[in-house]
C-alpha cells in the first residue's frame, strides 16, 4: 500500500515538471543545457552575478569567492612581499617561492628526516646487539653505514682535506657551511648533531669532517649568552668525539679554528658566560699530549702526521697567545681608567684576569711549544707576576707552570 503511494506522488511530480516546462515553452533538456552555457560564461569572465544584499564580489584565481565578514587565519609562514606603484596606485606583489624552498622550513624538514634516520640506525643497533642475524649481520652494518653517509651528504659539507673530480684540493667558500649552520642555529638541530655524531663511528672521516665543521664556526655555536643543555651537550659529544681521533684528524680540527673567520670565544673553562669553545680545543691539545707521549701511539704516528700536527699548533698557539695579550691589555686599560690606585688595580686586575684569560688553554699548550713558544710564555707570564701572582717556572725538559692566585 506504501509503494503504490510513493509511485503515485512520482507520476504526480513528473507530471507537475512537464506542465510547467510546456508552460515556458521549452523542455527540461534544453533548460539545463541553457544553464551550462551561462555558469561557462560567468566563470570565464570571472564573476559571479551580484548578491541581493547589493554586495559585488568577486572569484579569486582559486575560484574562491572572497567574503569579507568571515576572519581568515593567519598564514603558517609570512613571505617578503614587494610593493609598486603603477600609476599611482600601489600593488602588492607576493613572492612566489615554494614553502619548501624556504631556508630555515628546509633546515626543519632536513632535522625531521635525520632524526627519523638516526631512529632507524638505533633500530639496526639493537637487533645487532639483542637479535644478530645469521650472516652476521653484515647487511645490516651496510644499510647503518649507508644512513650515515646519507645524512653526511645531506648537510652539504664540505672537507678543505679531500679533493675533487680533477684531483684539485677543494676550497672553502663563504656559503658553503650555510646548511648546516642553519641546523645547528636551531636546539633541535644542535640536538640532533650530537646524537649523529654519538652514531658515527670513532676514528671515521665522516666524523672528522663534522667535527671540522664545528671547528670552523665556534663563535657561532658557543659565543651566544647564554649557552642553553643542547650547546652544553654538544661540546661535551665533541670532546669526546675528539678523544677518539688519530694525530692527522687533531691537527685538521686545529687548523680549522686557525682558518675560520670569526675569533673563537676563548673563555675560561667554568666560565658563566659559557666555556664551550676551550671545552673541545682544551680536548684537541689533551689527546695530542697523550699520543705523542706514549711511545707506542708516537711510534704509529708518520711523520706527515706529525708535520701537520706542528704546523697547525704554531698556527693556533699564535693565535692563542695574541688573543692573550690583547685580552690583558684592555683589562688594564679598563681599571686604570675606573681606578688609578695600583693596590686596587692589582687585587681588580687578578680577579678580572683569573675571570677572563684562558690559562687552561696556556697549560695545554706547554707540552707542544719548542723553545721560541717556550720563551714566549715565560715572558708573558713573568708580565703578568706583579699584578696577578702568575709564577712561571722554567726546567730542562721545557716546561712551564703557570699558576694564578685566586683572588
Amino acid at each position: 500500500m506504501r509503494w503504490e503511494l510513493v509511485v503515485s506522488l512520482l507520476g504526480l511530480r513528473r507530471k507537475y515538471r512537464e506542465d510547467r516546462w510546456e508552460h515556458v515553452g521549452r523542455s527540461p533538456e534544453e533548460d539545463r543545457e541553457i544553464h551550462r552555457s551561462e555558469c561557462r560564461r560567468l566563470l570565464d569572465c570571472g564573476n559571479l552575478p551580484s548578491r541581493s544584499h547589493g554586495n559585488n564580489e568577486s572569484v579569486d584565481a582559486q575560484r574562491k569567492v572572497p567574503l569579507s565578514s568571515v576572519r581568515r587565519p593567519q598564514p603558517l609562514l609570512e613571505f617578503d612581499t614587494a610593493s609598486s606603484s603603477v600609476n599611482g596606485t600601489c600593488e602588492q606583489k607576493s613572492s612566489t617561492k615554494p614553502l619548501e624552498h624556504e631556508p630555515m622550513f628546509a633546515a626543519r624538514i632536513t632535522i625531521e628526516d635525520g632524526i627519523c634516520l638516526l631512529l632507524n640506525v638505533d633500530d639496526i643497533d639493537r637487533l645487532l646487539q639483542f637479535n644478530p642475524p645469521q650472516d652476521g649481520g653484515s647487511q645490516l652494518r651496510r644499510r647503518r653505514q649507508v644512513c650515515l653517509e646519507g645524512l653526511a651528504a645531506s648537510l652539504n659539507l664540505v672537507d678543505p682535506l679531500g679533493s675533487n673530480k680533477a684531483g684539485h684540493s677543494v676550497g672553502l667558500g663563504p656559503k658553503d657551511d650555510i646548511a648546516f649552520l642553519r641546523i645547528v642555529s636551531l636546539a633541535k638541530g644542535r640536538k640532533f648533531i650530537s646524537r649523529y655524531l654519538q652514531l658515527l663511528n670513532p676514528g671515521s672521516e665522516v666524523m672528522r669532517v663534522v667535527c671540522m665543521a664545528i671547528f670552523r664556526h665556534l663563535r657561532f655555536l658557543f659565543g651566544g649568552l647564554p649557552s642553553d643543555s643542547t650547546t652544553t651537550n654538544l661540546a661535551k659529544t665533541v670532546a669526546l668525539c675528539v678523544s677518539k681521533m688519530e694525530l692527522n684528524a687533531l691537527g685538521a680540527c686545529l687548523a680549522a679554528i686557525v682558518c675560520s673567520p670569526e675569533q673563537p670565544p676563548l673563555r675560561p673553562v667554568g666560565s658563566s658566560a659559557g666555556d664551550g669553545a676551550t671545552v673541545v680545543v682544551k680536548s684537541i691539545l689533551d689527546r695530542a699530549t697523550d699520543l705523542l707521549s706514549d711511545p707506542q701511539a708516537a711510534n704509529s704516528c708518520s711523520i706527515s702526521n706529525r708535520t701537520l700536527w706542528q704546523a697547525s699548533f704554531d698556527a693556533f698557539f699564535g693565535l692563542l697567545t695574541k688573543y692573550c695579550r690583547s685580552k690583558y691589555d684592555s683589562i688594564l686599560q679598563m681599571l686604570l681608567i675606573q681606578a688609578p690606585n695600583d693596590a686596587v688595580v692589582g687585587s681588580e686586575a687578578t680577579r678580572a684576569i683569573s675571570r677572563e684569560m684562558p690559562v687552561d688553554l696556556l697549560r695545554a699548550s706547554l707540552p707542544h711549544t719548542d723553545e721560541h713558544q717556550h720563551k714566549v710564555l715565560l715572558d708573558f707570564a713573568q708580565r703578568l707576576m706583579p699584578v696577578t701572582g702568575f709564577s712561571a717556572h722554567g726546567s730542562d725538559s721545557g716546561s712551564v707552570t703557570c699558576e694564578s692566585v685566586p683572588g
